[in-house]
């Protein structure tokens, strides 16, 4: 790429760099132009030929658009920008995958000034209410003839160009919509929320049902693998697809570290994305100096909120944060939380701080009454409306998908006029809103994605921290990540500067899906039609030719590998595998708490494996009782108990208070022992021999000491440590556990036995393990081929068919009955658990606000400890909503 021009508008694209070809089923040209800010790429169906007047429209590779413009911009159109253009011009689909706050949404506007020039229909989707409600407005401001249809409010739904969520578009193709036969563009905003797992089949769905007549535009942030996604679109609809991708960022971001507990703020990120690793070691030493309690933290990781000896209105290190922005003027901020709750927390806290002008909160209090003035007289009495005006008269407010609808529009409208200084907010407003702000705060690093706590992806952080810095009005945004834990530099990296993820299928099967294509199908509208042509099946079906390849090159090294005696080898490998699997289950045995402990006293040899990770031998030191395992610990699922354990880690792994890392157990490995706390089912093995403790392990000196007997004993035993026989030496004498002994020493005889345990040819045996590795990976590689994807979603068809048909969804020719077409209603919740609860009478005796009370038990929401008594009228229901689940 050449160097970037000081001037944005400036820049050109050059000619084209080169043509490649994509192998798949059908061929599929791609052709790839550089620019300085832009990368511009063309799937290309086989057989096709361009109709367009090359000197107007350029070409499939380098398009570029010299008649009169459907609209014109009062700035100059970003490269990126342009090339969106003609390609939209050319009446071709695009996908554009930008930064936040690039500009995406100018070549949306552009699509809809070209559908309104052509007199035909829009329909622009987006995956959140909140999104479309702020599209809604701003594309009304600007076209007028727009309508909106979310499910919670429809305007004007016979407009020229209609926002709607993606459920809905859905829900419309379906029910085979008449407003469809006339839309010619279809914008998909935030396309890359396909990949999440709840709701990603959505977007593949109204993809795969689309008319193929209807072109389609796409907006996303970066992905990895934008062109694979075109080439999908291209295979799908037999129609070009182009791509231009830009990692050109209009501002740049600083990111800034806070130790919770702590004190200071440390760079460690700069705006040309340098990594500066002298801040990231003095913010290491900062919680080196903490004492333990000066944390606010628990053991997700998650902040919080409260100092040590603070309170929640002013001790708080979010309120320290939060003021000190608003002291140095680096506000609007928004501070990111995954929790709602975590989110109300820390809005209510800041209840000694105001940032608004009386005279703005005399605009804020008109345009909140206004607002309610659309809701009854009395749900303006609702403590979700009236606990509010407080918070935004003061320039502080909330937004997370639990706000009323009315709430969360009022809440957007005020921050996009600069009357909300701080708003605490979940992941979803990062989705696509056009609300950038100067600074945003994450109070935690990590997430629940339903299954553990996890650090954020880098496309999750991508995403969020793209509402900092606001074009045109700042130099630069700062992030800002409140850190309770020790992070290590890698993960911190990787996190921060990490390349995009590259968009994932999710694809699955639903009930409501399949009940829809039963009743509504025509044609091709069938299970069947959308399982073979979504994007699971096609990722699935790009990586064989891969697959093949590898096959033939392992296929290839087994051939020169020496085929003598592999027989031999085979028999001693297996001999092998036979050998560990048996004392893998004698030690699952032996290693509960009341047949071990009595053996586990100080001085013991133990062997520790974690997985693939071998530790080698180590030396108990103390065993304790612990409800959870701490920083560094060496875990597995279960075992209550920590046993103490000496063992050989990498020099230098442990420092900084960072989780020990295993020295390998090989002759001339030098290491250093630490004290690792170790759960009981790792222990792989307990050995005879004990040795004698020093009183004070604290001199490394004396640790060192250790790790040279431990050694020793290793040269004096090449055999192996003799290891303490459950039967002879920890008198077991349960049936089962004595067969394992007697089956262990007869393969051990074996084995020792068998002329490649003797052998002294290392390279022979070398070339032995090789050869079984390799043939190992050929036969797992040949079995993937084999294991057809589709038929796994066949199969998964016929028994969620068995399921509808077995509670009376469909009947045994798969028409749909009644129950059936009630469930295609539901997109919302559990669809046949609600269905069986309207068919059983579960809401006939109950008054509007039981319905809704057991309506939201249907809507995932942050878990809660929190006990709450239920009067009778709503347990009973709430207890057979929970019975019907179970059957």
């Amino acid at each position: 790429m050449e160097e970037e021009s000081a001037a944005l508008g400036k820049r050109k694209l050059p000619e084209v760099a080169d043509v490649t070809k994509t192998p798949k089923q059908e061929s599929v040209s791609k052709r790839r132009t550089v620019a300085r800010t832009c990368v511009h790429e063309v799937a290309v169906p086989s057989g096709y030929l361009s109709t367009k007047d090359e000197s107007i429209h350029g070409t499939l590779s380098n398009p570029a658009y010299k008649g009169e413009m459907a609209k014109t911009y009062p700035f100059e159109l970003d490269p990126f920008q342009s090339v969106s253009v003609a390609c939209l011009e050319r009446n071709e689909s695009v996908l554009v995958s930008a930064h936040t706050s690039a500009g995406k949404t100018a070549v949306a506007e552009y699509a809809i000034s070209m559908a309104f020039r052509d007199k035909q229909r829009v329909i622009y989707t987006s995956p959140l209410k909140a999104l479309s409600n702020q599209k809604y407005r701003e594309l009304h401001q600007e076209f007028e003839d727009v309508g909106l249809m979310t499910g919670d409010v429809t305007l004007s739904p016979n407009a020229s160009c209609l926002v709607m969520t993606t459920e809905i578009l859905r829900g419309m193709l379906y029910r085979g919509s008449e407003i469809l036969k006339e839309v010619a563009w279809v914008i998909f905003d935030e396309i890359h929320y396909m990949k999440d797992r709840e709701r990603g089949v959505v977007w593949e769905e109204s993809i795969i049902f689309l008319p193929p007549a209807i072109k389609m535009v796409f907006l996303s942030a970066t992905m990895s693998n934008a062109t694979e996604f075109a080439e999908w679109i291209c295979h799908l609809h037999k129609q070009p697809c182009h791509v231009v991708y830009t990692d050109f960022r209009p501002t740049p971001l600083q990111h800034y570290v806070f130790p919770m507990g702590g004190s200071g703020l440390y760079l460690v990120v700069d705006e040309n994305e340098q990594f500066r690793e002298d801040n990231f070691m003095k913010l290491q030493d900062s919680f080196v100096k903490q004492r333990p309690g000066d944390f606010s933290k628990n053991k997700d990781g998650k902040s919080g909120g409260r100092a040590k000896g603070g309170s929640s209105s002013g001790g708080s290190d979010i309120y320290k944060i939060v003021k000190m922005i608003m002291e140095r003027k680096y506000h609007p901020v928004i501070v990111f939380s995954f929790s709602r709750r975590e989110c109300e927390y820390h809005a209510m806290s800041m209840s000694k701080l105001d940032f608004n002008t009386q005279e703005e909160k005399d605009d804020v209090e008109q345009v909140f009454r206004n607002a309610v003035l659309c809701l009854n007289e009395e749900d303006r009495n609702l403590p979700a409306i009236e606990l509010m005006l407080p918070l935004l008269m003061r320039g502080i407010t909330v937004h997370h998908s639990g706000l009323l609808p009315v709430i969360k529009e009022l809440v957007e409208l005020l921050f996009q006029e600069g009357l909300i200084k701080a708003l605490f907010a979940t992941e979803t407003f990062a989705m696509g809103l056009n609300m950038p702000a100067k600074t945003v705060v994450f109070t935690s690093v990590k997430k629940w994605d339903g299954d553990s706590h996890r650090y954020m992806g880098s496309s999750e952080y991508i995403q969020m921290s793209g509402r900092a810095g606001r074009r045109g009005k700042d130099e630069r945004g700062i992030c800002l990540h409140c850190l309770c834990i020790q992070m290590e530099m890698n993960t911190l990296k990787d996190m921060v500067l990490g390349k995009p993820a590259p968009l994932v299928s999710t694809f699955r099967l639903s009930y409501y899906s399949i009940l829809n294509l039963m009743s509504r199908a025509e044609g091709q509208m069938t299970a069947e039609h959308v399982i073979r042509n979504s994007f699971h099946q096609f990722q699935y079906e790009k990586a064989l030719p891969d697959i093949g390849k590898k096959v033939l090159k392992l296929e290839q090294e087994a051939a020169l590998l020496d085929a003598s005696g592999e027989a031999e080898v085979a028999e001693y490998h297996k001999l092998k595998l036979e050998f560990a699997q048996l004392e893998k289950k004698l030690m699952s045995e032996i290693t509960r708490p009341e047949r071990v402990l009595y053996y586990l006293d100080p001085g013991r040899l133990v062997k520790v494996r974690e997985g693939s990770t071998d530790w080698g031998w180590g030396v108990v030191v103390n065993v304790v009782k612990r409800t959870s395992a701490g920083l560094g610990t060496v875990s597995a699922r279960g075992g209550g108990y920590i046993v103490d354990t000496l063992l050989n880690c990498s020099p230098g792994s442990s420092e900084n208070g960072a989780r020990p890392k295993p020295c390998p157990p090989c002759p001339g490995e030098k290491g250093e022992m630490h004290v690792v706390p170790v759960q009981l089912p790792l222990i792989s093995a307990l050995s005879k021999i004990k040795v004698s403790m020093p009183p004070d392990l604290r001199p490394p000196e004396v640790r060192q000491s250790l790790l040279l007997a431990v050694q020793e004993l290793g040269t004096r035993f090449p055999q192996g440590l003799p290891k303490l026989n459950p039967v002879t030496d920890m008198k077991i004498e349960d049936q089962e556990i004595v067969e394992l002994v007697k089956q262990i020493e007869e393969h051990e005889k074996k084995l020792f036995s068998h002329p490649l345990h003797k052998s002294q040819d290392e390279h022979q045996l070398r070339s032995f393990q090789r050869k079984a590795e390799v043939n190992h990976e050929i036969q797992q590689l040949k079995s993937k081929m084999r294991d057809s994807q589709l038929q796994k979603f066949r199969d998964e068809l016929r028994n969620r068919s068995r399921v509808l048909k077995k509670l009376g969804h469909i009947d045994a020719d798969g028409v749909v009955q009644l129950k059936g077409r009630a469930a295609c209603l539901i997109d919302t919740g559990d669809e046949l658990l609600v269905t069986e609860l309207m068919f059983n009478g579960t809401f006939n005796d109950m008054n509007h606000h039981q319905v809704a009370a057991l309506a939201s038990c249907f809507i995932p929401v942050d878990k809660s400890s929190e006990q709450i008594q239920l009067r009778t009228e709503i347990a009973k229901p709430l207890s057979n909503s929970k019975k019907v689940q179970e059957k």
